[in-house]
């Protein structure tokens, strides 16, 4: 066991963070802004609640601020809406997956603008997918300089019989950012 541990800490890079590094006088150490998300569904489904989420990088660092979470990842210009909630909301599971292609900074954009991975902009609840769709789903977002937002929408559907769209939600989800 101490070879595996002599071992572990010898491989461990000299320039890795120490407690100094990680407190200061002036602020706590975190993991970046914090988002309170408020969430309204009505319609197949009727949720609504807040809970809390880790602004997205969307790359690799975590943030440090709400007007650098407001300027997206702009190395891949996209900005990605709080997704991966703190806990449930209305004692549901809920899971957001909206994306802004093509962002350069804060403003309003259309539902063309609006994406996610490999899919159209969703929110999953009890993991039931309600989805963007082309001809009946309307969809838009806003992005303001201190890092809040809010993504409204009417007719998300599930895919129903045939492919079409199916149980459909009208709703929000908007958030607001707090640094620390």
């Amino acid at each position: 066991m101490t070879t595996f541990v002599a071992a572990a800490l010898a491989a461990c890079d000299s320039s890795a963070l120490s407690s100094s590094d990680l407190s200061s006088s002036d602020q706590d150490f975190s993991l970046g802004p914090r988002l309170t998300v408020t969430l309204k569904l009505d319609g197949a489904i009727t949720v609504t609640g807040e809970q809390t989420a880790l602004a997205p990088s969307g790359g690799a660092n975590f943030l440090k601020s709400c007007s650098e979470y407001a300027q997206g990842n702009t190395e891949q210009a996209l900005f990605m809406s709080p997704g991966l909630l703190d806990g449930d909301v209305d004692g549901k599971k809920v899971t957001i997956e909206m994306w802004i292609d093509d962002y350069t900074g804060p403003g309003s954009f259309p539902k063309d603008r609006l994406a996610a991975p490999g899919s159209s902009p969703s929110i999953a609840v009890d993991n039931v997918i309600y989805a963007t769709w082309p001809d009946s789903t309307g969809s838009k977002a806003v992005i303001n300089d201190d890092g809040s937002g809010e993504w409204t929408f009417t007719k998300l559907a599930t895919t129903g019989p045939g492919g079409l769209p199916g149980d459909a939600v009208d709703g929000s989800v908007s958030w607001t950012c707090r640094d620390k």
